[in-house]
């Protein structure tokens, strides 16, 4: 079955209330980008406190957060994965807003796409920021969202188009970069216009001379589900190098959180195809990739180990992807992710047996 029967098949199939309609006749951008297997390695994203974390104050590397080894990059490529999320802090990267990039950080992200490009993998540089910037005012930490000023403080899109003309300095033309991740999961925007700001930095990467991959995140989370409802129905990015894809973020819990607070049991009382739950979100998203005739990609998905029910909607989902040919990153790995997160998918004593979701993955 091609991409274009799947996706009118799977929008008869799925028919719901909110489900985006996918006319037969369309199918994705014919500039589908290649099918891979990728995994979100976290940590250098880690140790961000609400009220305490800043430019300023961004915790010491070791103790508050870490870039992974290359152990587990050689063990994820060993499995078979060829593409790596790095989620990184725009605050430890760039403790000044328009100024030099900090050496001793830069040189930890380097390292690290160092480890996936000696394994045969691609990297993504993924600013796990929220379209925040963290700064302390007055002794107090304070979130402040792209082009808005409170106190007079002001983050501007110039801003962060700057931080990633600097960061194109250092990456652009790298091989063992898949692309950028413009920004994790933009929310709460306020007056803020997302549009204008992920605008302005793919014009400074474009000014640049660099020709990467950009990934543009969607609001509201980045959600799958929702993706039509939060950015409207027109892509809006304007790319004179034609090579973006928008960026989408799919879990299965009933909120789209990806806690999974509630059990399996009580999620199925409420949604009795919840084996396809994951699917029929995906074919929302892929059906506004399809209508406005762009490239997508699945930032982040995943599924708790807990009850063996939630791999058959992995395994759905899955299947899914593959048959559209989307590429996407499972979440997470990590060597700092602890026995209690249940949809790690780290080695953790026994490096020799893989866990429930990685069986899945690569099987």
């Amino acid at each position: 079955m091609n991409r274009r029967d799947f996706l009118s098949t799977a929008a008869a199939g799925f028919s719901t209330a909110g489900l985006y309609a996918m006319p037969a006749a369309i199918s994705l951008s014919a500039h589908s980008l290649p099918r891979l297997r990728g995994v979100t390695l976290a940590g250098a994203e880690f140790g961000v406190k609400p009220g305490e974390f800043t430019n300023e104050s961004p915790g010491e590397h070791g103790r508050a957060y870490l870039y992974n080894s290359e152990r587990t990059v050689a063990y994820f490529a060993g499995h078979g994965f060829s593409l790596f999320r790095i989620p990184f802090r725009w605050e430890r990267i760039q403790p000044r807003l328009g100024e030099a990039l900090d050496a001793v950080e830069l040189g930890r992200l380097r390292e690290m796409v160092g480890h996936v490009k000696a394994h045969g993998g691609q990297a993504i540089l993924d600013v796990h920021n929220f379209a925040r910037y963290a700064v302390q005012r007055d002794e107090e930490a304070v979130e402040i969202i792209i082009d808005q000023e409170p106190g007079g403080f002001a983050v501007t899109r110039k801003n962060f188009a700057d931080l990633w003309r600097r960061l194109s300095d250092v990456f652009r033309g790298e091989s063992a970069i898949y692309g950028y991740g413009l920004m994790n999961e933009p929310h709460h925007m306020g007056t803020s216009d997302w549009k204008l700001i992920s605008q302005a930095a793919v014009e400074a990467l474009r000014a640049n001379n660099d020709k990467t991959l950009l990934l543009i995140p969607g609001l509201d989370w980045s959600s799958a589900e929702r993706f039509a409802d939060a950015n409207g129905t027109r892509a809006w990015i304007n790319d004179p190098a034609d090579h973006i894809a928008y960026e989408a973020h799919c879990y299965f819990d009933h909120d789209s959180s990806g806690t999974y607070k509630q059990s399996y049991d009580k999620e199925l009382e409420q949604d009795k195809a919840l084996e396809h739950r994951g699917v029929r979100r995906l074919i929302q998203f892929a059906g506004w990739c399809a209508v406005n005739g762009v490239r997508g990609f699945v930032g982040e998905y995943g599924v708790p180990n807990d009850d063996p029910r939630w791999l058959l909607c992995l395994r759905h989902f899955l299947d899914a992807l593959d048959k559209i040919g989307m590429p996407g990153c499972y979440w997470a790995a990590g060597e700092w992710w602890g026995d209690a997160d249940r949809l790690s998918i780290q080695p953790r004593r026994n490096w020799a047996e893989p866990a429930a979701q990685l069986k899945v993955l690569v099987g």
